[in-house]
């Protein structure tokens, strides 16, 4: 075979002015959007024989972390994307076949062997036909087993940064939603949330949680996301793309709750797999 028929998918993820494959970029996304072209790439790769380069996932979040202080605010993924180190060639590797060839964008997979894949493009209409290949790839990265929690909703509180951008939701319809699960559906709640305990009681208003709600305790974002999936039900924003990709892993027949309108939800359509409920 001759070297220039091999092909390289490189997930480039953000496609940042300040940034120096693959060591270090300044700025990006949060782990819901830098999953879009990870696994565009990877599936590419799948589908098209392809070698997958070691994905640009080292990065720093300056902004975020002048307003929170706090290490998580960094958002570097670094190491939730090591789980995934086997599939995909060494950081020295790819940096050498990046520096050797030159690149083309998506657009040109099939005229080009050599592929950058960044941004969220169409989200997860991307990917839908790869969902079971995903979620496989996913579970075994990560040596969890597929068990389903019954009774059991996953409760994804975003505020952080939907609260400067004004996509967050009134306090009053999140201890609706809360009181709902528990005392009319008689399920438990955990609690998904980039808040701490103190700061989730200051906005719900409250001095502790109700009965049967819990504050999950975040081992890394990677985590929390498979852990959300296995729920038997799921309540969020769909603003947020991290909770979709837990609807989108989720391997059970996963009932879910906006906290928006169907109206507005609609709107959003950053995946074909529809909303059940809407509170």
């Amino acid at each position: 075979m001759k070297i220039m028929n091999i092909k390289y998918y490189l997930p480039l993820i953000h496609s940042k002015k300040i940034s120096i494959y693959p060591f270090f970029r300044l700025g990006g996304f949060g782990l819901g959007n830098m999953l879009f072209p990870f696994f565009r790439a990877l599936t590419a790769c799948i589908r098209d024989g392809a070698n997958l380069l070691y994905p640009h996932h080292q990065q720093i979040q300056p902004r975020n972390f002048l307003r929170e202080r706090t290490f998580d605010s960094l958002r570097n993924y670094s190491d939730d994307f090591e789980k995934f180190n086997w599939s995909y060639l060494t950081r020295i590797e790819s940096f050498i076949i990046y520096q050797s060839r030159l690149w083309q964008n998506e657009s040109q997979i099939g005229k080009s062997p050599n592929i950058l894949f960044t941004g969220t493009k169409n989200y997860f209409f991307d990917l839908i036909d790869y969902r079971k290949i995903i979620q496989n790839y996913i579970y075994f990265s990560y040596g969890v087993n597929k068990e389903i929690k019954k009774n059991n909703v996953a409760f994804h509180l975003r505020l952080g940064d939907f609260l400067i951008n004004k996509q967050n939701l009134e306090s009053e319809k999140v201890l609706y939603a809360l009181n709902y699960f528990t005392q009319q559906l008689l399920f438990k709640v955990e609690i998904y949330s980039d808040y701490n305990l103190d700061q989730i009681k200051r906005y719900l208003g409250v001095r502790s949680l109700p009965k049967n709600i819990k504050l999950v305790k975040s081992v890394s974002t990677m985590f929390d996301l498979i852990n959300m999936s296995k729920s038997e039900y799921i309540c969020g924003n769909p603003y947020s793309t991290f909770v979709e990709w837990s609807r989108f892993l989720s391997f059970c027949d996963q009932k879910s709750y906006s906290l928006v309108e169907k109206s507005l939800s609609d709107k959003i359509s950053v995946s074909p797999l529809k909303w059940n409920n809407f509170l």
